[in-house]
């Protein structure tokens, strides 16, 4: 079993030629409304790439929270939602530019109270083999709770520390794997130097780093190896989600008993398929897409 213990947020998107400059109103080509929250969404992508999944999150008693709500469920993600009648659901507004870049500002709302009640529910229901999915959406103090009753019952943590701030630092000695980009990397080290800064989050306790590359692919290290692995060639629309594309696909792959390098290849190929479609969680492969992706480059490759 996966679990996602995070945020949801409705997320109101925007599509525009280009982003608007201060000051600068700008008509946009396309909008909608669509379940978002970097927990939600990493558990949408390890279902829909193969491995049963459940979410624990909280909701306010609103609009947005029925709506996020219905929508995770359509997926088939098994959901543990706390329901706050003191808080309003998280909101994303997402601008994506003509290029598939996006812009991003979020209100926690509900997701700011995720805590006691969350991490009971986790408790009670993990056990030794399963994979726990952490963001930084959440506060920290529950994230690291969280890892260290993982850390207990031997469950695999994933944690991805995004939206990043100095303090998820803290976080790093309880997970097994980090998954930062390199300006992640630089904000939690302090050091503007990569090489350094990643020298920096193992003093920190960082196990097994695997650095997220967008287009470039992913640089892997832990105690015994280094290595890249390259992305796959796609055309980019929107690379809103592509992130936790990648982690929901790595956590199902380890779900689905794949080796390392098999488990890194299938969440690449999960991110690349997900920047050619609109959207965050809507966008994530199926397990079956993935697959005929991997199949199609080891094609290549031979030919």
């Amino acid at each position: 079993m996966v679990f996602s213990l995070g945020s949801i947020n409705a997320d109101l998107v925007i599509y525009s030629p280009e982003f608007p400059q201060s000051g600068e109103t700008l008509v946009g080509d396309s909008f909608f409304i669509n379940q978002g929250g970097k927990g939600a969404n990493q558990a949408v992508a390890a279902f829909k790439a193969g491995a049963p999944t459940t979410f624990i999150g909280r909701v306010g008693k609103d609009y947005f929270g029925d709506f996020v709500v219905s929508e995770i469920k359509k997926y088939g993600v098994n959901t543990k939602v706390i329901v706050d009648e003191t808080a309003t659901t998280g909101t994303a507004l997402i601008n994506v530019d003509g290029q598939g870049k996006n812009k991003i500002a979020i209100v926690k709302g509900a997701n700011e109270k995720v805590g006691e009640e969350e991490l009971k529910l986790f408790q009670e229901s993990a056990k030794e083999g399963d994979i726990l999915l952490l963001q930084g959406e959440i506060p920290v103090v529950t994230i690291i709770l969280a890892a260290k009753i993982a850390l207990e019952k031997r469950v695999i943590t994933i944690f991805d520390p995004a939206p990043v701030n100095a303090d998820l630092k803290q976080v790093l000695p309880y997970v097994d794997y980090v998954t930062p980009n390199e300006i992640e990397i630089k904000k939690l080290s302090g050091s503007e130097n990569l090489k350094e800064g990643l020298e920096v989050l193992k003093q920190m306790g960082a196990k097994k780093i695997i650095i997220k590359q967008g287009d470039r692919g992913i640089h892997y290290i832990d105690s015994y190896q280094e290595f890249t692995l390259p992305s796959y060639l796609v055309k980019a629309i929107d690379t809103t989600g592509a992130g936790d594309s990648f982690n929901g696909a790595l956590a199902a792959s380890f779900s689905l008993g794949l080796p390392l390098m098999d488990s890194l290849k299938f969440a690449i190929a999960g991110a690349a398929i997900s920047v050619t479609r609109k959207g965050a969680a809507i966008s994530s492969p199926t397990q079956q897409e993935i697959q005929k992706l991997l199949e199609e480059n080891i094609e290549k490759s031979t030919n």
